[in-house]
């Protein structure tokens, strides 16, 4: 990675956390007023499915301040520990909406294989011979980026494809509610949104990546949490905007 895409990386990945905190404390302030779970939730999900891009983002701007990398462990822990924790809060979302019956059996399969996910993070990170054993959780290729191996890759993989059909899902639900135009313009943007993160996550962790396709991919990133807000609250300003008040 040259320096001009170190810097790019960095930058675009703080910004890519800076406007999901941003949207997630909008979303936390309303849970705090009306007291709805559902948007605590919400909180969760928003904050946290960008964590992969906590180390970039954050690591950029401490390695600026103090020339120095995040050490390892901490890198790793910073981009997956919260990774079933979004995946979670969206279950808690989708499922009661769409498959009541089936929540918690979902909700358990998910659960249980998050603990083994944390069980491998913990062990190869900390305990097994030779850790942390990079070559089984994430290969460092800058000094704020890594390419994510073995399980580690596997489930941040599995929460992409989950998130992406169960958020297609719910939206084209929500494009059904034929009698209500505000809830089919939620799912108007949900579908942009989780389409646009599918997008990015995949171009920006499986694809080679140059400067333009880095902003690129960061990019659809930053959009995609725009429209999971938007697709989700529906702010009064987009409604005016929609002539839906």
């Amino acid at each position: 990675m040259s320096v001009v895409e170190l810097h790019l990386s960095g930058i675009f990945g703080f910004l890519t956390v800076i406007i999901a905190w941003l949207y997630g404390g909008i979303t936390l302030y309303k849970y705090f007023k009306t007291k709805e779970k559902i948007l605590f939730y919400f909180f969760l999900a928003i904050i946290f499915t960008m964590s992969p891009w906590y180390p970039s983002g954050l690591g950029y701007i401490y390695w600026i301040i103090t020339g120095q990398e995040i050490a390892y462990p901490f890198y790793v822990l910073i981009g997956t520990v919260t990774v079933p924790i979004a995946l979670l809060s969206w279950l808690q979302i989708y499922m009661p909406a769409l498959h009541e019956k089936q929540k918690n059996v979902v909700t358990w399969i998910v659960f249980c294989f998050s603990i083994v996910f944390y069980i491998y993070i913990l062990y190869f990170l900390f305990f097994a011979s030779g850790a942390p054993v990079e070559g089984l959780i994430g290969i460092k290729e800058s000094v704020i980026d890594i390419d994510y191996k073995g399980l580690a890759l596997g489930f941040l993989a599995f929460s992409l494809l989950i998130s992406t059909i169960t958020g297609n899902d719910f939206a084209i639900a929500s494009l059904k509610v034929k009698d209500n135009p505000a809830i089919q313009w939620k799912g108007r943007f949900l579908i942009i949104s989780f389409n646009l993160f599918a997008i990015g996550a995949i171009g920006d962790g499986f694809i080679p990546l140059s400067s333009a396709t880095l902003i690129l991919f960061r990019t659809l990133m930053m959009l995609s949490s725009t429209f999971y807000y938007i697709g989700f609250i529906l702010p009064s300003w987009v409604k005016h905007l929609l002539k839906l008040e």
